[in-house]
């Protein structure tokens, strides 16, 4: 018996995911990450013009290129990610329309639990997709255009390269979650929204062409395991709210 119920748990998660999506409509996360790539890609640009008339040299190489692109496609993605959560969590439990869901006969730890799978798998994929579309579209452009140097990229590269992509959106789609903890606080939006920018602060931040924190795989690990305490917290005190 107990096995059947093993068994169905994980069946359980699946259809919660699923009447999540549907849902929660996620075209305008869809649309915006186009727009995101597209004003990402037009920034390497409008940089690479900038330090070609000024001398300078971040993006003379395949390193500086996915470094200013990482920065600038996890910094936006940690931003949608809080927006995701504040749609999805925090706007439900201050409306009080979470409610609909906790009447369903559905453990609520489920419930929650899909939602933030969504929200982490969604900003992962996001993330992960823009930082090799914005890397190697500027890559492309630069062989027409010449913003900069000309600039090879060996097969070895770019597979060392996509390796430490995912590595780094894995981390900052799980540290993104850190905003669940202010924003649960007073089921404030704003909360949620302020904090991402300051991880924003600590994960991307740049002093110049020789040290970028974006480099830093640590600082996005270090606030993922922040956010999976808080996600354990969070979860096993889902049962003792109250919003009646």
């Amino acid at each position: 018996m107990s096995n059947i119920i093993k068994v169905k748990e994980p069946i359980i998660l699946f259809h919660l995911i699923r009447l999540e999506l549907k849902k929660n409509k996620i075209g305008w996360f869809v649309k915006g990450t186009i727009l995101a790539n597209i004003i990402i890609l037009g920034l390497l640009c409008m940089i690479s013009v900038v330090e070609k008339s000024e001398d300078t040299k971040m993006l003379k190489d395949i390193s500086g290129i996915f470094t200013i692109s990482g920065a600038s496609v996890r910094g936006t993605f940690i931003v949608f990610s809080a927006v995701l959560i504040s749609k999805m969590i925090i706007n439900e439990f201050k409306n009080r329309t979470i409610l609909i869901m906790f009447s369903y006969p559905i453990n609520r730890k489920k419930i929650l639990s899909a939602k933030l799978i969504i929200i982490v798998c969604v900003t992962f994929i996001a993330m992960t997709i823009s930082h090799i579309v914005a890397s190697l579209g500027f890559i492309g452009l630069n062989q027409i255009f010449h913003f900069t140097s000309a600039v090879s990229l060996t097969s070895n590269e770019l597979l060392a390269e996509i390796i430490k992509i995912i590595m780094f959106s894995l981390t900052t789609a799980v540290a993104a979650l850190v905003p669940l903890y202010f924003g649960m606080r007073k089921y404030s939006i704003p909360a949620t929204i302020t904090s991402s920018l300051l991880i924003v602060m600590v994960t991307c931040q740049s002093a110049g062409p020789n040290f970028s924190l974006a480099n830093i795989i640590y600082i996005p690990l270090a606030l993922a395991v922040v956010a999976l305490g808080i996600v354990v917290f969070a979860i096993r005190n889902i049962e003792r709210i109250d919003l009646d």
